[in-house]
């Protein structure tokens, strides 16, 4: 279903609302009528963050989406972007996913556990910090959703829509996993029935601890801040697959871990954390 509810531009709090129902009720929006003219991506966040609100929950893991230059050129950004996911949204691996009804699409990202509080900081945080503050390295397939169907949208929509977070399943803890294998991981996503996807941490703005980096100094520009026991998807491995309802993707991380899901009709029931 598909509504063309119209609001005023800039109503920041009616917009989110507008989202927020739309995520309740898989139903689709059409961005073109909805509210087609948002003006900058402080406006977005602000979207995004009040559509996050009223969920009523604390992010338990943030999303980074955009993490390589074809990416970014292909929609117009000049650095990465950011989602929000609660508790809820954490699976555990193997995971069974109520299939949604149109976007079903998954990446494999490499996901890390915050160990300590990454408050602002009047110095940029550098890869040391971050590897410092990281307790656990696990395997993860992030799964995107959006309340606009699979059309294409602008930069801004796409960052007021949670950069296309929805769910987040967390596999094998990467143990034994060093600080210079991160940069360069070999990566691989199989679905059933389809060619085996090839890919690399490399991907993921060269290292994915600079992902994580990007992530803590941009919060602290939005006066926000990394915390402990949150996780972090760092960015797409693989790039996007997309997966038919009842096929089950499994991401492989070298030979440290996986993770695995599987799409189930929606009538199924979810299993989480």
């Amino acid at each position: 279903m598909r509504t063309n509810k119209k609001i005023p531009s800039g109503r920041v709090d009616d917009i989110a609302a507008l989202l927020s129902a739309a995520r309740m009720s898989s139903q689709f929006l059409d961005h073109r009528t909805a509210f087609p003219h948002l003006q900058d991506l402080r406006e977005a966040h602000d979207i995004q963050c009040a559509a996050f609100a009223l969920r009523h929950a604390p992010v338990a893991a943030y999303k980074i989406g955009l993490t390589n230059v074809d990416a970014q050129q292909a929609i117009g950004a000049g650095e990465p972007v950011a989602g929000r996911l609660a508790a809820d949204d954490l699976i555990r691996s193997p995971a069974r996913i109520r299939a949604p009804h149109h976007l079903r699409i998954v990446e494999a990202e490499i996901v890390f556990e915050i160990g300590k509080d990454l408050p602002g900081s009047s110095t940029p945080y550098a890869r040391s910090d971050i590897l410092s503050a990281i307790s656990s390295v696990y395997a993860g397939i992030e799964i995107c959703n959006s309340r606009f169907g699979p059309e294409d949208v602008s930069l801004l929509h796409l960052v007021a829509d949670n950069s296309n977070a929805d769910r987040l399943v967390l596999g094998d803890r990467l143990s034994g996993l060093r600080p210079v294998d991160l940069a360069d991981l070999p990566v691989t996503l199989a679905c059933e029935g389809r060619p085996v996807v090839s890919g690399s941490s490399a991907r993921v703005l060269g290292d994915p601890v600079a992902s994580v980096a990007w992530l803590a100094n941009w919060l602290a520009t939005c006066g926000e801040a990394l915390k402990r026991g949150q996780f972090v998807a760092s960015g797409s491995c693989t790039g996007v697959t997309e997966v038919d309802v009842g096929q089950t993707v499994v991401a492989r991380f070298g030979e440290f871990g996986a993770a695995q899901a599987v799409f189930v009709p929606i009538e199924d029931e979810e299993t989480g954390l």
